[in-house]
């Protein structure tokens, strides 16, 4: 395997465990108030077009020249740490929220 093929594997690992993690953090917040769901919708439907973007790129990246290559696995992993931090940012506004008093996004 060489170095694009093993670094595609991995991501597509990473990404794959990235949707699992969201997947959990929708069943969390599956049975809040209609207004609070609605906010939380948003944000999820924003966290899922996030990670196909990444996708998206990583797909390209696949056919991409060996000039451009670097060019887009920086792009990548700069997509994944927008998408990982906005993912802690939203889960500790839910956590917060879940406690007394909490006020709603």
């Amino acid at each position: 395997m060489d170095q694009r093929e093993t670094y595609i594997s991995k991501i597509h690992s990473q990404l794959d465990e990235l949707n699992h993690t969201l997947d959990d953090l929708e069943e969390t917040i599956k049975d809040k108030s209609a207004e609070a769901s609605s906010a939380y919708d948003k944000e999820m439907l924003n966290l899922h077009e996030r990670l196909n973007e990444i996708r998206t790129k990583l797909e390209d990246m696949k056919t991409a020249s060996t000039d451009h290559w670097d060019s887009m696995m920086e792009q990548i992993e700069v997509l994944q740490h927008a998408f990982v931090a906005s993912y802690h940012f939203f889960k500790e506004e839910v956590k917060k929220n879940d406690a007394p008093n909490g006020k709603s996004l």
